[in-house]
């Protein structure tokens, strides 16, 4: 057991932590890697620089990860559970209905982007076919004001499978002899929804609440795939990467620090939200520990 436990922590140390580290001395740097370009020690400067308008994009990029993660967050679990609820029978129609919905989030973020950059073609795209039906015409994610909101749909139809998946395994693990008592006792489905489900599905509530937190806040690669962080899409997780390795004056050592500190911002959220949500489960399921 401990040799085994040693090795975890020893794997997670390697790939986890150093890499963190050594990201974090980066951010003091003004490391660009390329050959011919010396690297000095900078101090705070990067860290000035993001607060200030020596590199802007900052604030905007503040504005916009707080839309994104609110709007994945939301969406793709109220989403999730209405499809988990239509889903978690055992019937062949039901089957299907979960391997299609659970299908996007094998597919690659190159691959995602792409299905929906034809989609929203706007010179042949399906989409654009039909919305000039309604006299509608739009560069789509060249536009800013359709760019964040398909952004926002892409992501929320890509792992919207899994979180129903969850909550599908959270239904099922409710005993039926609740719903059966429930029955005798002539409570209406309301009801049954608001104090026997709802609480009983506390656990599965937590995790894609985290687990969408999280992925919505450090996702980049989608975005850079659908509009490089244009258009008002620049996420923090996308302005560290464009800040690094996408612009005429790239440095790595900002970029570093932008992700040090989106890094910061996502425990200083992160973990608030999981305590909160942890609490909210023993509340509701009378659990004291």
């Amino acid at each position: 057991m401990w040799l085994g436990l040693a090795l975890g922590v020893a794997v997670y140390a390697l790939f986890g932590l150093a890499p963190a580290a050594v990201q974090a001395l980066i951010s003091f740097t003004n490391y660009t890697a390329l050959p011919w370009a010396s690297t000095n020690f900078v101090g705070w400067a990067n860290y000035t620089a993001m607060f200030t308008t020596q590199r802007p994009g900052f604030v905007q990029g503040v504005t916009a990860t707080i839309v994104f993660v609110l709007a994945v967050t939301i969406g793709q679990n109220l989403i999730a559970l209405l499809l988990a609820h239509r889903l978690q029978g055992e019937g062949r129609w039901a089957a299907a209905g979960r391997v299609v919905v659970f299908m996007p989030i094998a597919l690659g973020a190159t691959i995602v982007g792409l299905i929906w950059i034809l989609i929203f073609d706007p010179e042949g795209g399906p989409a654009n076919s039909f919305f000039s039906n309604f006299g509608i015409h739009s560069s789509f994610f060249g536009s800013s004001t359709w760019a964040m909101p398909l952004v926002i749909l892409v992501q929320i139809w890509q792992n919207a499978g899994f979180s129903t998946l969850v909550f599908i395994s959270g239904l099922r693990a409710i005993d039926p002899q609740i719903y059966e008592a429930a029955d005798i006792d002539g409570i209406g489905s309301w009801q049954r929804l608001r104090r026997i489900t709802w609480p009983l599905l506390a656990p599965s509530v937590t995790v894609n609440l985290l687990l969408a937190l999280v992925g919505s806040f450090t996702l980049y690669n989608t975005i850079y795939v659908l509009t490089e962080g244009l258009f008002g899409t620049q996420t923090l997780g996308m302005l560290a990467f464009n800040a690094a390795f996408n612009s005429e004056s790239a440095n790595i050592g900002y970029g570093a620090a932008v992700t040090t500190t989106l890094f910061v911002a996502t425990l200083v959220v992160a973990i608030p939200a999981m305590l909160l949500l942890r609490w909210r489960e023993r509340r509701l399921l009378g659990v004291n520990r």
